[in-house]
Order: C-alpha cells, then sequence, then structure tokens
C-alpha cells in the first residue's frame, strides 16, 4: 500500500472521528482570564449568512482589492504548531498563517466558526448543521480574538447555509461569481466538470491534502494568469484547505488586482464527498437543482 493511500485512509479516519465528537485539537489553544472572557461575550456578534454574501458582492462590483478568508480550527491549530485533518503542521506555515489572521489592508472579510447562542445563529442551523455549542465557539474566538479587535467577524458558512435553506439566494450568488470569470485554484481531484459549469476554464490544480506542500508552484501558476493581463480585475475562488488561506495572504501582499474568495466544502457537497456533517444532512437533489440552474 502506498504511503499517500495509507496517509489518505488516516484522514478518513480522523474525519469520521471528529463527527463523531471523538476527536478534540484544542488542547494547546490559549486560555483567556475571566475579564476578556467576559468582554468577548458581551461585545461580539457574527454577521449573518445574506449580509456577508452581500457585502462580499458589493466588494467585487466595486472592484476593491481583497479576500473573504473562511478561518476554522485547522488554521487555528496551524497557526500554533498543530497538526489538521489534511495538513500536517510546518513552523514556515505556523508564520504564514499568523499573517493571514492579520490582514487587514483592502476589503479583508474574515470569518470563523462561531455560529452560536451566543454568538449568533439563524434557523435551520443546528448540531449537524453549523450550530456550535456556546463553550466550542468561545474557544475559537477565545484563540483569535487578537485577530478581530474592532473587526467584524463574518460567517465562514454563508454560501453552504443558503444552499439549503435560502437555494434562489445561494444560486443568484453562484451565477454572479461565474459571471466575473473567475480563476479557480484548488483541488485537482474536484470533477472537471463542476469545476467548468461553476467557475469556467481558468483554473490552477492543488493537492486534496499537505497542499502547502506545493505552495509556491500553486502562487506561481496563478500569477502567471494574472499576469497575462495585469491590468484586469480578476475575481480568485480558493478551495484549498487552509493552505488556501495562506495563497490568499501572499496574493495580497503582492498588491495584485483581486478579490479572493474560499469557497469552502459546498465544493465537496457538489462533488458527492461527505466531508462535513452538515453534507450528510443536505439533499442530493438540493444540490444538484443548483447545479442545473447554472
Amino acid at each position: 500500500m502506498s504511503s499517500q493511500l495509507i496517509s489518505k485512509l488516516k484522514h478518513k479516519v480522523v474525519i469520521v472521528l471528529r463527527l463523531l465528537g471523538l476527536k478534540s485539537k484544542l488542547k494547546k489553544w490559549p486560555v483567556l482570564s475571566l475579564e476578556e472572557t467576559n468582554r468577548i461575550k458581551s461585545s461580539v456578534r457574527i454577521i449573518d449568512t445574506k449580509t456577508t454574501l452581500n457585502t462580499i458582492r458589493e466588494a467585487i462590483e466595486k472592484e476593491k482589492k481583497g479576500a473573504y478568508l473562511r478561518f476554522g480550527d485547522g488554521d487555528i491549530n496551524l497557526m500554533y504548531g498543530i497538526n489538521d485533518i489534511y495538513q500536517q503542521k510546518d513552523k514556515s506555515l505556523s508564520k504564514e498563517m499568523k499573517q493571514a489572521f492579520l490582514l487587514s489592508h483592502g476589503a479583508i472579510h474574515k470569518s470563523l466558526p462561531i455560529h452560536s447562542k451566543q454568538f449568533g445563529f439563524e434557523d435551520g442551523m443546528n448540531s449537524k448543521k453549523h450550530l456550535l455549542p456556546d463553550d466550542l465557539a468561545l474557544k475559537y474566538i477565545s484563540a483569535t480574538h487578537e485577530f478581530f479587535v474592532n473587526e467584524k467577524v463574518y460567517s465562514p458558512v454563508a454560501l453552504h447555509h443558503l444552499a439549503i435553506y435560502d437555494t434562489n439566494y445561494c444560486i443568484s450568488f453562484l451565477k454572479f461569481l461565474k459571471s466575473k470569470n473567475p480563476i479557480f485554484v484548488g483541488n485537482k481531484d474536484i470533477s472537471p466538470n463542476i469545476i467548468n459549469k461553476l467557475f469556467g476554464k481558468d483554473t490552477v490544480g492543488s493537492p486534496s491534502i499537505n497542499a502547502f506542500t506545493e505552495i509556491d508552484r500553486i502562487e506561481a501558476d496563478l500569477e502567471a494568469i494574472l499576469k497575462a493581463n495585469i491590468n484586469a480585475f480578476r475575481v480568485v475562488v480558493i478551495a484549498m484547505g487552509c493552505s488556501g488561506r495562506v495563497l490568499q495572504k501572499r496574493i495580497i501582499k503582492k498588491d495584485y488586482n483581486v478579490y479572493l474568495f474560499d469557497f469552502g466544502s459546498l465544493l465537496d457537497a457538489f462533488n458527492g464527498n461527505q466531508t462535513r456533517s452538515w453534507i450528510k444532512d443536505a439533499s442530493i437533489e438540493n444540490l444538484q437543482n443548483i447545479l442545473n440552474e447554472l
């Protein structure tokens, strides 16, 4: 059995354990004082899903340089030197992940999975679909609070949630993205037909796991496309796990005329991969109807 196949099997086992709530990676995250914890509880609220996408759409329509960064537990783990499901820890990655969390120049829309009774949630969210227990949501924001000072916390599951509970809105947003002739950078194992239907033909492939090992090549391939028409505003859709946030950071730092949109696990759902618990509860027929409308 090849080492790559063994690695993929190990990742699948970890995914199952996490979906069952039997695997936690929070042991090395920082713990705040009671005073700071109470301040966060009283001041932090997550932006709702539609407002999140409306804000992003407005930025793209106005051709603002920026990015929608979907931070999660994997990004936090890697920043603190802990392995993620799809990405092994690396000192350089930890440093660059922190730089991604620190981004503030331009239309930067940072998100964090803290939908909960404490910080805000929406109809249809439950323990299987995007609703976190208050204590877990608090751990997420406590571990990253320094990067959200005076900044809004956007929803990281905006497309995912609306794909189920407001399909027409989701379809409208996906059509808007495709109308911008986006460049897709992401998992090369996703069906080319799905990629073409959602985004078009400008693509850069990335590994399905440990994408950081090829980050320099991925960055160079993306830059080659951008430099071909350097003055044009482009939308770049990212779907390469935690390493995607590092790529977003690198491109923003180089001041390309782009908006980078992190797509997330809705792409896995379209591809028939049950990588998240919410996908198991989603209607396959409903997801297929979305693709048929594009």
